[in-house]
């Protein structure tokens, strides 16, 4: 059974989605449309893809398609979702899943009216280290989980003052660093755990607030370019949350998970230590990463361990209705998009912020 796929956004969707969707056996992109970067021949170039649209809608009433995915800017995935349930297919939509959790309740209401299926690309999920994570903590070796410390950093400074962040600079437009990747930290806290956010205390901060380029043409950017976080889970325990990206030197992912019975640290993502009791931490064994095809290009290689594995577990529930349980929902996307916004509202007025 092949599955076509239609892919709405022709930045990340073109450079990473389409080429690892098409490297696995059971999908098919037959089309994409541009939102607003035109490049139609250059795109039909680049990705091989014959129907190329620059109106998403377009797409949608021409095209048989079994699934769309959506790839734009967090603002207009609300439209686009609604409209492409009501065209009759299956949803995957980008993270953030939307600009509040009012727009996300709407589109699960639309999936559910539609009787379809619908994930967020919380493709992170699959990777090897975290899976290992999310096993770990549901054995119950950990115990009562009492605190979570969760931090990245990126060297993206020499990029913030060289060229324009487009959307992901505005806040209006949904953009920033806490949507960017907050969505797939706070949506992994909750996953591995199973826990509930009870509150939150957050302070967003823009580093670099204007680029001017070579033309003298200023761009002036209302998002956040990092953002540190602290909370409490409903029931018990703590948790604190942090990014940066604005900075030359960076030390990545690191996680440290501070149980009643042990502690578990993984760093960058691909090495996992666990100790128990009083014994030291000691690391423990990961399955083996993908061999990346060499058709793709390094772009999407970056992303192809974990995103293959999500697509797969997509295919596999469309197509025979097995339901793997690590696949993120849409469900999941609105209980992020919750916890994003009380962040927001937390640093807006100063205050620890209560959830529900």
């Amino acid at each position: 059974m092949k599955i076509k796929v239609g892919i709405i956004g022709t930045g990340f969707g073109a450079k990473v989605h389409a080429p690892i969707m098409n490297s696995h056996p059971g999908f098919e992109v037959v089309s994409i449309a541009s939102v607003s970067r035109g490049r139609m021949d250059t795109i039909k170039q680049e990705t091989g893809i014959a129907n190329v649209y620059d109106n998403w809608q377009d797409m949608l009433e021409k095209e048989e398609l079994d699934l769309v995915s959506i790839v734009s800017a967090p603002k207009l995935h609300h439209e686009m979702v609604v409209k492409a349930y009501e065209s009759g297919v299956h949803v995957l939509c980008e993270k953030p899943m939307s600009f509040d959790a009012e727009e996300a309740k709407e589109m699960i209401a639309a999936r559910d009216n539609a009787k379809k299926l619908g994930w967020i690309n919380f493709e992170f999920r699959f990777l090897p280290a975290r899976q290992k994570i999310k096993e770990i903590i549901s054995s119950g070796v950990l115990g009562e989980i009492m605190h979570v410390s969760y931090s990245t950093s990126m060297a993206g400074y020499e990029r913030s003052i060289s060229s324009k962040r487009g959307w992901l600079g505005q806040k209006e437009q949904a953009g920033g660093m806490l949507g960017a990747i907050g969505s797939h930290m706070f949506d992994s806290l909750l996953w591995w755990t199973e826990g509930e956010v009870e509150s939150v205390s957050g302070q967003l901060t823009t580093q670099v607030p204007e680029f001017i380029d070579e033309n003298g043409e200023k761009e002036i950017r209302t998002a956040d370019d990092a953002f540190q976080v602290m909370g409490t889970f409903v029931g018990g325990g703590t948790f604190s949350v942090s990014f940066t990206s604005a900075v030359r030197h960076a030390e990545g992912w690191k996680l440290e998970i501070h149980g009643t019975e042990g502690t578990l640290v993984m760093s960058h993502d691909n090495k996992v230590l666990v100790g128990i009791g009083s014994n030291p931490l000691e690391p423990v064994e990961l399955i083996s990463d993908l061999e990346t095809p060499e058709e793709i290009s390094s772009i999407a290689a970056s992303y192809y361990n974990a995103f293959y594995r999500s697509i797969d577990q997509m295919y596999k529930e469309i197509a025979t209705n097995e339901i793997n349980l690590s696949l993120p929902l849409f469900e999941d996307g609105q209980q992020v998009q919750i916890i994003l916004d009380a962040i927001r509202q937390s640093h807006e007025e100063g205050r620890r912020v209560k959830i529900g």
